[in-house]
């Protein structure tokens, strides 16, 4: 009866398979690729994954279990490194389950099940290769040999750049004078250190290392190695990277000083303002401790004209802008010496950098040298880089956090003869329509008022202010 029930079975099947075709079976076959999958949406941001890895590893002990426990815990060392050094990670990682096992049972396929149960995925697989008695000469000690997979932090890719930390901005005093108050030097190296760390991360090219203590960090640590998450999360402990660069700046002078004096022919004073910002930084090798970079920067900020009038000066926006000036100058000293921002696309005179976010602004002008062969020097054999000759000017349009759209300018050159990443951008051009337009908030910022706008009349007091002004010697100043 069981033959013709299978026989009949396998006679339904091919009649199935014969018969008819349905009326949607000549349309084309669904596609098996999802459509949103090639679409130009962006990818989630890689921080890094748990991922597994395969290892073989011995141990030696006086019974069979410490024999496993031994391979077990060199197998998570050749994978983590010494984050299981503690006395307490047996505990965590599941390690008590190999004592007072005989060696049947650690052969067994249970063992390593609950091996992997008890390590919360840190053993993610474990196979016993070879369990070996004691011999009769002396050590008399047991040898295991596993094949484990191990949960281990892969970083990402991001950590293949060079990575920088941002160390210390030093002033020579404590207190700096800006317009009309004083502010503590510690303020102005903290905001100058997180614009070059925004700059530089922004740029792309380095990996900015945190070495600020943060207690959510601290917090979060604790609570993997307190065991309060799944104990493979204990492969992300000693994960830290160590920086390839260090950077440091040292201020020279950073102020923007009020200058006063008293008229003789009144009791009013005549007050003005001036001052910039000057400094000197560096990179460090690491490993070697060779210095990379080494720059001496200076910036100036607006004067303000005397006047008797009193107005005072904005004193917070002008530390922001003069912080922000000395943090772009630094940022694009260091991206010419390291990863100089170059033309990577071209349609006729529009061109895409490969830089954006705060290392290029927009709306400015640049000088493009078109580069030609590389020159080495003759005594040490060391590249001194290669020929530059003026090409152009470009102008940004558009900045965006990885790139930069502007098109070109004033060619002194043929663009078809230049190579593929053959255009390197220069310093800033301080001329221009993008330089007048920036410039006039700062004209606007030294008039006193409306008052003295064009067309309108001066005050009496400003009239009489400038008069007397006019009738000081200059060496009263």
């Amino acid at each position: 009866m069981r033959y013709h029930m299978i026989g009949a079975l396998a006679a339904l099947m091919v009649v199935a398979g014969c018969g008819p075709k349905s009326e949607d079976s000549g349309a084309p076959p669904a596609p098996t690729s999802n459509p949103a999958s090639s679409s130009a949406a962006p990818s989630a941001p890689n921080v890094g994954k748990l991922d597994s890895v395969t290892t073989t590893a011995s141990g030696l002990g006086q019974t069979a279990g410490e024999a496993m426990a031994e391979a077990m815990k060199m197998a998570l060392l050749q994978v983590n490194g010494a984050m299981i050094q503690s006395e307490s990670v047996s505990a965590k990682y599941g390690l008590d389950v190999s004592l007072n096992q005989d060696s049947a049972s650690l052969r067994a396929n249970a063992f390593a099940e609950l091996v992997r149960q008890k390590s919360g995925g840190v053993i993610q697989n474990l196979k016993v290769v070879s369990l070996e008695e004691p011999g009769l000469l002396p050590p008399k000690r047991f040898k295991a040999t596993i094949e484990a997979q191990i949960a281990k932090f892969q970083p990402s890719a991001d950590m293949q750049k060079l990575k920088v930390v941002i160390g210390p901005v030093s002033f020579s005093q404590q207190n700096l004078a800006m317009g009309d108050r004083s502010v503590p030097s510690a303020q102005v190296a903290a905001a100058l250190r997180q614009r070059v760390s925004d700059a530089l991360v922004q740029t792309g090219r380095f990996a900015v290392l945190d070495r600020d203590f943060s207690p959510a960090i601290e917090q979060e640590l604790e609570m993997i190695s307190g065991g309060q998450a799944p104990s493979a999360e204990l492969a992300k402990l000693s994960q830290a990277a160590s920086a390839d660069l260090v950077w440091s700046a040292r201020i020279n002078s950073f102020a923007y000083n009020r200058h006063a004096r008293q008229l003789r022919t009144s009791d009013r004073e005549l007050v003005s303002y001036s001052g910039g910002w000057s400094l000197s930084q560096k990179m460090v090798n690491v490993a070697t401790r060779q210095v990379t970079v080494a720059d001496s920067l200076r910036g100036s900020a607006p004067d303000r004209a005397a006047t008797t009038l009193g107005a005072g000066v904005d004193g917070d926006r002008i530390l922001a802008d003069m912080t922000d000036e000395a943090a772009k100058a630094i940022v694009g000293s260091i991206l010419q010496r390291t990863f100089p921002v170059m033309v990577v696309a071209r349609d006729g005179t529009n061109v895409v950098l490969s830089q954006g976010g705060q290392s290029i602004r927009e709306g400015a002008r640049y000088a493009i040298a078109a580069m030609g062969k590389e020159l080495k020097d003759p005594q040490t054999g060391q590249s001194l880089g290669r020929m530059e000759s003026p090409c152009c000017e470009l102008v940004i349009d558009r900045v965006t956090p990885n790139l930069s759209y502007g098109h070109l300018e004033n060619m002194r050159t043929d663009l078809e003869a230049i190579p593929a990443g053959g255009l390197q951008v220069r310093g800033e051009l301080k001329h221009g329509p993008a330089v007048a337009a920036s410039a006039k908030p700062a004209a606007a910022e030294a008039r006193p008022g409306p008052e003295t706008a064009p067309g309108n009349k001066k005050p009496a007091a400003a009239r009489s202010a400038t008069r007397e002004a006019a009738a000081e010697p200059d060496d009263k100043w």
